[in-house]
């Protein structure tokens, strides 16, 4: 099983703020997890990686960047999954992401992104394959 989420849904947010963690993602999510805001999205990490991003970024940060995981911290918090697979996400979170029905999560590496609907189809548009490929190689990556 790779250790990497990957993959999208559409799907929505219920009346109660509840959404429904694709099936793919649950077992590596875990039960509980983080629910952090970066701007146009929420990220979602399983704790173990939210805690080895705040121990990378303890480590290496210096002393006059600790506004870096302070704003991190301010703007997360710890959200339980139920049985049947659904989490609330915390309301402020969701208002600041633009989160209110219809919304995309993203498999990316290590987390997931929950963008709005309207978000996704504006990052995602224009993008292709080819753009992707041609950026990676530059880097020394071939697809």
């Amino acid at each position: 099983m790779s250790n990497y989420f990957t993959g999208k849904q559409i799907h929505s947010v219920d009346a109660k703020g509840r959404i429904i963690i694709p099936v793919k993602f649950r077992e590596k999510l875990g039960d509980q997890f983080i629910a952090a805001w970066l701007g146009d999205c929420l990220n979602l990490y399983p704790m173990d990686e939210w805690e080895k991003l705040m121990e990378r970024l303890d480590a290496n940060l210096p002393a006059t960047e600790r506004r870096i995981p302070e704003l991190l911290s301010f703007n997360s918090e710890p959200v339980d999954m139920d049985k049947q697979g659904r989490a609330i996400l915390p309301q402020d979170l969701r208002a600041k992401a633009g989160i209110e029905k219809d919304i995309v999560s993203v498999g990316s590496l290590e987390k997931i992104r929950v963008y709005s609907k309207k978000s996704w189809d504006k990052i995602s548009e224009g993008v292709s394959m080819e753009d992707i490929a041609s950026t990676a190689a530059q880097y020394g990556i071939r697809l």
